[in-house]
């Protein structure tokens, strides 16, 4: 214990021996007094949207933490908010056996197993081929394909939070899939699933395969059904299952974007205020029977052309209660300073109301908490050095795990936004301030240029004398 106390007091001097060069907690755009609730040692302190919002480095350099005299305290970051997900993993892939149904009174044909499903709100008898080879098999005689298929998950152990859909598709429209499972073939329950498989025409067109499940599914010892009533031209061949992760993934941050500027009947923009890497994006409309493709596109400067961040598409589609939306645009980290989203395929976004929200990654900051609170977590400002010591340096002083550290809450906020120069507002649209100033000194240094020539053109022509 010992140890401990003298290890937290070696980082607690490093703090103040840096006080002398450190901005203060006012010179920070967010300010949060923190609860400790009389906790000492190591605590963590997970970020809001709001406080990643303030940022104004990718790396998230201008993150302090203050005491009660102001002055500075030994803290790391838990997650570094650049960290990219884990790539998921998946099952062997399972074949799709197709449904066929029959007249009343046909035979079933030999290596057929007959089930009950329910179909447009009736029940009815159906047949799928069992066996190997039969989810190539042409259709049975006497029978009618019908827009489902029967996959034998009963091996699949561990459990699935989603299913990667291998299957032709008609192009440009939204397929929607209902799930749903059986352990007799004969009593089916539902499974809630998010998203629609599509794929839209053109290179670099946006294209989903993938089914989220609103919570892990168990499959061993029974089967799962895939139904697309209503849809033509759908071949399903194939699912692969998403394995469920050991633990719930932690929701991430999100901050509401303000309403876009409207740039043509096509395309909006936001201009953010913040540099923090973003890890999606949520595109929702509120008007129903919406679909629209777009792409979203983001740049630093606003005299730099766009560069491509996403493709994706914008839907609510269904009878009201049942409606079915897109799920957030994955953005994969890009700090980006402005955000632009265009329809594509001929679609405009005029008339149609879009809201937007951000999803950033969680970052937890870890820091040493002594008897000289409260203490203040601050962020937001330009040009600030990164203080952050490294994770393990903190977790070498406790046998206690990070994540299961005790965590500090935020009592109070203060926030104030950076309010933009007057005379920015009358620049013309693509250029900021920076590039202004560039061509002012141009335009200055041409204009002192001239006079220099032209004080030397009249001496020339002054006659002698």
């Amino acid at each position: 214990m010992k140890a401990v106390q003298l290890a937290l007091a070696v980082l607690a001097a490093s703090g103040f021996a840096l006080a002398a060069d450190e901005p203060g907690p006012s010179a920070f755009s967010w300010r949060a007094t923190l609860d400790t609730a009389g906790q000492q040692g190591l605590l963590r302190v997970p970020l809001p949207a709001d406080a990643l919002a303030h940022l104004q480095a990718s790396s998230a350099a201008d993150l302090r933490v203050f005491d009660g005299q102001g002055q500075p305290v030994a803290f790391a970051l838990s997650t570094p908010p650049r960290a990219a997900d884990a790539p998921r993993q998946q099952t062997a892939p399972v074949p799709a056996l197709p449904l066929h149904a029959a007249p009343a009174g046909t035979q079933a044909p030999r290596g057929s197993l007959q089930m009950r499903v329910e179909q447009d709100g009736q029940q009815q008898s159906v047949w799928v081929q069992l066996g190997d080879g039969a989810a190539g098999k042409a259709n049975l005689p006497a029978t009618t394909r019908l827009p489902a298929a029967l996959f034998d998950t009963r091996k699949l152990a561990e459990p699935v939070s989603g299913f990667v859909v291998r299957a032709r598709l008609p192009a440009n429209v939204p397929v929607r899939f209902t799930l749903s499972t059986s352990a007799d073939l004969a009593t089916w329950t539902p499974v809630p699933v998010r998203g629609r498989v599509y794929r839209f025409e053109g290179e670099g067109a946006p294209a989903n395969d993938t089914l989220e499940l609103a919570a892990p599914l168990r499959l061993d010892n029974r089967y799962l059904r895939l139904d697309w009533s209503g849809q033509d031209g759908v071949a399903v061949e194939a699912v692969t299952g998403l394995l469920a992760a050991p633990e719930p993934a932690r929701d991430r941050p999100a901050l509401a974007l303000p309403a876009p500027t409207a740039d043509g009947p096509a395309a909006v923009e936001w201009a953010l205020g913040f540099a923090t890497p973003i890890a999606r994006l949520e595109l929702t409309t509120a008007r129903p029977n919406t679909l629209v493709p777009v792409r979203v596109l983001g740049r630093n400067q606003a005299s730099e052309p766009w560069r491509l961040l996403a493709q994706a598409v914008v839907y609510r589609l269904g009878a009201p209660g049942q409606e079915s939306t897109n799920v957030p645009a994955v953005l994969h980290q890009p700090s980006v300073r402005w955000l632009r989203v265009e329809a594509t395929h001929g679609m405009r976004l005029e008339g149609v109301p879009l809201a937007a929200r951000v999803l950033f990654d969680p970052v937890e900051v870890v820091f040493a908490a002594g008897s000289a609170g409260p203490y203040q977590l601050v962020a937001g400002r330009s040009g600030t050095a990164s203080a952050a010591l490294p994770l393990p340096l903190l977790a070498a002083t406790t046998p206690t795990r990070v994540e299961a550290l005790p965590v500090a809450r935020i009592a109070s906020v203060q926030a104030e936004r950076e309010r933009p120069v007057p005379w920015q507002r009358w620049l013309p649209r693509g250029v900021d301030g920076k590039t202004a100033g560039l061509w002012v000194v141009l335009v200055l240094g041409v204009l002192l240029l001239g006079g220099v020539a032209w004080s030397l053109l009249r001496q020339v022509d002054r006659p002698p004398g």
